[in-house]
């Protein structure tokens, strides 16, 4: 009996130890990607969207600490129609990107750890911002009425710090996402997303191909939290009110909140990435958003 239980235990670790890897993609000046995204979104009461980008990844220095990496979005189109608020909301957020060359700093396995030209790159964000916003009002006239453009702005800008742009190459499903990590079939990690909530990952490896599932892991005050941040945002006006009710709303199921992602890596021998499909839904308030994204190298 305690020779088969043995054997079960050897065999169980050998099956652990092939189902892990670690991501590192070969890297050397001049190396140049380029990959393809489709994103299309269902946002309730709007018509489906679909953003497609073509982005560039091009190795342009070598450190003593690693690489640069400039990523570059060199094409960008939508399908959203004038009358589509959500939608143009959401291109005008992909667009903002496009022409800014983002110049990242890695360490030897490609993982992000630093924005190189952040001063330079925020300022140029910040001028096509106020381009877009224009371009918005006009083709939206009640949306000047709906949202103020310090707080539209705001909002566009946000999501453009360092650390949020490092975040979303870290965390979020990216090119340079898996970089540097050791990942195993049954892994867990916590993460921040796009949208400031809090998240817990798990790994599913097999060969070259890389599956994570990641749900919202937020406890009631951090929601809490979350909910009336995001209040003071876009509607500070209603922010006292919120905080007023808000035990009462969420523990009614009023402003309930959850988020889950899938996401599907293939690795190509070099270790770069050859494919990303991503599907999230996101529940709040009653209503649910889906996003299908598919990423492919040119």
């Amino acid at each position: 009996m305690k020779k088969v239980l043995f054997l079960s235990m050897m065999l169980t670790a050998a099956i652990a130890v092939s189902a892990q890897m670690k991501v590192a993609p070969k890297l050397e000046k001049g190396m140049t990607k380029v990959y393809n995204e489709v994103a299309t979104t269902k946002v309730p009461g709007q018509k489906e969207v679909t953003i497609t980008t073509d982005t560039r990844y091009m190795v342009t220095e070598v450190t003593a600490d690693g690489y640069v990496i400039d990523v570059k979005t060199i094409s960008f189109s939508t399908d959203a129609t004038p009358d589509n608020i959500a939608g143009q909301l959401l291109s005008s957020a992909s667009e903002l990107m496009k022409d800014a060359n983002v110049r990242v700093a890695t360490n030897k396995d490609g993982k992000a750890e630093k924005i190189v030209n952040y001063a330079e790159l925020k300022t140029q964000i910040e001028g096509m911002s106020d381009k877009l916003i224009g371009k918005l009002y006009q083709s939206i006239p009640q949306l000047s009425q709906m949202v103020p453009k310090d707080i539209l702005r705001q909002q566009m800008v946000e999501n453009i710090t360092e650390e949020r742009l490092l975040t979303t190459m870290q965390n979020v499903p990216s090119l340079l996402a898996l970089n540097g990590k050791s990942v195993m079939t049954g892994a867990q990690e916590d993460y921040l997303n796009e949208q400031g909530m809090k998240m817990r990952r798990m790994y599913f490896v097999n060969g070259k191909n890389i599956v994570t599932n990641s749900s919202m892991n937020m406890s009631k005050d951090e929601l809490k939290t979350l909910i009336i941040a995001q209040v003071e945002k876009v509607a500070p006006d209603q922010a006292d009110m919120i905080k007023q009710n808000i035990d009462q709303l969420v523990e009614s199921g009023m402003l309930k909140m959850d988020m889950k992602e899938t996401a599907t890596f293939e690795l190509q021998d070099d270790g770069w990435v050859k494919s990303i499909t991503i599907d999230s839904t996101l529940d709040a308030v009653g209503q649910s958003t889906t996003t299908h994204v598919v990423v492919t190298a040119k």
